[in-house]
This record gives C-alpha cells, sequence and structure tokens, in this order.
C-alpha cells in the first residue's frame, strides 16, 4: 500500500490536506471538469444537499495532476473527504489498500432506474463482486476524422487501420502541411490511452483473462507497434513534435487544422462548437478502426471517473446519501448537460432522452461507445496490476524505445513484458 499512497509527502501537505477535510460535516473532492459551469453546478448540489440535511457540506475542486497526492496526505493524516473522485485506473488501488465503503445498497437503487446502468462501467470500481466505486460519468475516445480532406483525396471514412493509413497518407502527400495522424507519443496520460488502443484494436492486450497473467508480449502486440512505427518512421504522418506533446498537443493540432485525425475526447466537438463551426461541419467522430486479422476488433475504449466512499468517514450513511441525491435521473443530467457532451451519461435512458444526445447527430453512436469498448486490464477486469501499468506507462516507454532508440518491435515490447512482471512482483 505504501507505494501507491507515496507516505513520503511532506508533515505540512498532511496538516493542511487534514484540515480541509475536516472543515465541514461532509466534504467531498471532485477532480477539475474542465468544465467551470460543471464544477460550479456539483459544488451547489453539494452544498444544497447539505442545506436539506441540517449539515455543513463543502465541495472541493482538486486537479488531476494533484489528486493522488492530496488524497494520499489526507488518508496518511486519518482525515481523508468523505467522499472523494477518482479515476476509473486508480480506484482499485484504493480498494486493494482496504480505504473504501461497499457501495452495493447505492448500486441496487442506482439499477431501479428505468433503463438501467451501463454495466460495463461498474468493472473498475469492483472487487470480489462487491461495488467500492460507482461511475459519475463514461469517457469515450472516438477519433476525429476530417470529413472534407478525405473527400479531396477520393477516400471513405476509414473502417480498418489499413485503410486510415493509406488516407492518411494520401492527405499529407496533398496538403504537406498537415500531418495525416495527431497520435500522442509522449509520456503523457493521451499516449498511453492512445497505443492501448491501437493494441486492442490488433488483439493485443496487457493481461489475460485471469488478471494476472502477462500477455503483452505476443504476435499482435508486435503487429500493433510495428504499424505505428511505420507510420512515424517510413510515412511520417505522425509528427515528431508529438514526441513532446502534453495532453492538449493532439487537440491544439486538430482545432488549428494541422491533422487530418486524432483520437480524444469529445472536448474538440465543443471546442469546434464554440470557436469553428466550418472546422465543426467537416469533422466526424468515428469508431477507433478495426485492426487486421483473425483477432482483428473496432478498438474503442471506455473509463470513468468514480465516487468512492472513504472507509474512515464518520458519516457512511450521509456519504451514501449525498450518491443518491448526485444519481436523481433528473439532477444527474443538469450535471451532464454542464459539462455538455464531454461526459457520457452513466443511464441507458438518458441517451435517448436527453435532446443533447438523442438531438445532436454527431452523438449518434455514443451509447455503443460507452457501453462497448474496452477497459484498463483488458482481457481481465481492472485491478491494481492493470493501475499500476498505466502509471509507469510502459507501453508508451516501450513505443518511444522503438520511434526513438531505434530498438527493434521485438526487443521493445519483450522489455515492456519485462517490465510488466516486475509490477505484478509488487504487494
Amino acid at each position: 500500500m505504501r507505494s501507491w499512497l507515496r507516505m513520503g509527502v511532506a508533515a505540512m501537505a498532511i496538516t493542511l490536506a487534514a484540515g480541509a477535510a475536516r472543515a465541514a460535516d461532509l466534504t467531498v473532492w471532485g477532480l477539475q471538469a474542465f468544465n467551470q459551469a460543471a464544477d460550479d453546478y456539483i459544488g451547489q448540489m453539494v452544498r444544497d444537499f447539505g442545506k436539506a440535511n441540517n449539515i455543513s457540506a463543502e465541495y472541493v475542486v482538486v486537479p488531476a495532476n494533484v489528486i493522488n497526492d492530496r488524497l494520499a496526505a489526507a488518508f496518511q493524516g486519518n482525515a481523508p473527504p468523505d467522499v472523494f473522485m477518482q479515476t476509473s485506473q486508480r480506484v482499485q488501488f484504493y480498494i486493494g489498500g482496504g480505504l473504501t465503503t461497499p457501495l452495493d445498497d447505492v448500486l441496487a437503487d442506482m439499477r431501479k432506474v428505468p433503463g438501467g446502468i451501463l454495466e460495463k462501467l461498474l468493472s473498475p470500481g469492483q472487487s470480489g463482486g462487491v461495488a467500492h466505486g460507482l461511475p459519475l460519468e463514461a469517457d469515450v475516445s472516438p477519433m476525429f476524422a476530417r470529413k472534407d480532406l478525405l473527400d479531396e483525396v477520393g477516400k471513405k471514412v476509414p473502417a480498418t487501420w489499413e485503410e486510415f493509413r493509406e488516407a492518411a497518407k494520401a492527405i499529407q502527400a496533398k496538403h504537406p502541411n498537415i500531418s495525416g495522424f495527431g497520435m500522442t507519443i509522449s509520456n503523457s496520460a493521451d499516449a498511453e490511452g492512445q497505443i492501448r488502443q491501437v493494441m486492442w484494436a490488433f488483439g493485443g492486450k496487457v493481461m489475460a483473462e485471469d488478471g494476472k497473467t502477462v500477455v503483452f508480449n505476443s504476435p499482435e502486440t508486435r503487429a500493433a507497434y510495428q504499424f505505428v512505427a511505420d507510420m512515424f518512421l517510413k510515412d511520417r504522418i505522425i509528427p515528431r513534435a508529438a514526441l513532446t506533446w502534453d495532453d492538449s498537443g493532439n487537440n491544439i493540432a486538430y482545432q488549428t487544422k494541422r491533422a487530418a485525425f486524432v483520437i480524444n475526447p469529445p472536448s474538440i466537438y465543443w471546442w469546434m462548437r464554440e470557436n469553428d463551426k466550418e472546422l465543426l461541419a467537416n469533422s466526424l467522430m468515428i469508431d477507433i478502426p478495426k485492426g487486421p486479422g483473425p483477432n482483428g476488433q473496432v478498438g474503442n475504449a471506455i473509463s470513468s471517473w468514480m465516487w468512492i466512499v472513504a472507509k474512515q468517514t464518520k458519516r457512511p450513511d450521509m456519504a451514501k446519501a449525498w450518491l443518491r441525491y448526485f444519481y436523481e435521473p433528473t439532477r444527474y443530467a443538469e450535471v451532464v448537460n454542464k459539462v455538455g457532451g464531454r461526459w457520457a451519461p452513466v443511464f441507458a435512458e438518458l441517451f435517448t432522452t436527453m435532446p443533447l444526445f438523442r438531438d445532436t447527430p454527431a452523438f449518434a453512436n455514443f451509447k455503443s461507445l460507452a457501453s462497448e469498448g474496452f477497459t484498463d486490464g483488458y482481457a481481465g477486469p481492472p485491478n491494481v496490476l492493470s493501475g499500476r501499468v498505466a502509471d509507469a506507462t510502459i507501453l508508451t516507454k516501450a513505443l518511444q524505445k522503438v520511434l526513438v532508440d531505434g530498438t527493434s518491435v521485438a526487443d521493445a515490447v519483450a522489455w515492456g513484458q519485462a517490465q510488466i512482471e516486475e509490477l505484478a512482483k509488487q504487494k
């Protein structure tokens, strides 16, 4: 537990975090939604809930790049927030550390909502068949495609990676100032996600169905890595600058019309809607292309932010009551509305009742994207090991060995296998 909680956080940080968590009867920490209206709305929901229950309740917005350290400090100081958000890749760390309160009773109420919930989103928050974390949204990362550029070069919307590669090459040949594929290949979180989507499409995986056996070094994974290497080194349709991009790099490349294709959540859609309607009219959000061979598949990914109730809370019933308040369908739909499509709902019926999804053609396939994609840990369930692999960015580092260091794909993937096996030995 000590390795992932970063117990070396300074005592002052511990004291500050502990003080923050004790400032109200009920304290809720939320990840920054990258949408001020959404942050403000959830904060008001927390305060309204407190007033309705005659308690003081506060909402603290925490940026994703510091939430791990702040939570570590709070738990170390024995004063964590009563309820907090985390990304689905990290929930298993808290479950494995015995720091969570089971939430099966809240989940049972959520399942009573007409149409039910997207069950696949639950797996990152479960252990031994018990829910310890609940998804508050669905993250989808489709491919953005410039339809006007495809039309120019006489190419259809690519359904396979080979069709994609040929279309990207044709577009770049006609427009040398436009990169065919704005794929992030730096050490950012986006890069680790995008190489997974290519690997999954080719039939590769990190772990077997048992969630323990490491199967990263496979013909399918090597084929995926070779395909990306060829796009970068031979075709040069992935810009070299992508090696230094942060998580906004691919957004900017597409928004400034310097990339024909990128993989990203719908934040790009909403930027175009507010800032460049011409680009929006020429853009599509499509499935991640299918990989080759008998094991090839569409590489869509799903993840989520999740609510967790700390085991140390002195108000477990009130914390669960807050979650029920948050998930009340009408109130919850307004949260999703505030984020404006960056989050997809966890309740299936909202895809047909919310005008945002029902009446927006660009979101027509979002229900399938949010319910049929891959989750971290595939082919096994999300677990502590899958979270460690993501945090260590091993898949990205293996790719960089090929693209930057000139390592063979076979050696780079074998290195990745060894690194993951070492992580698997950690307690």
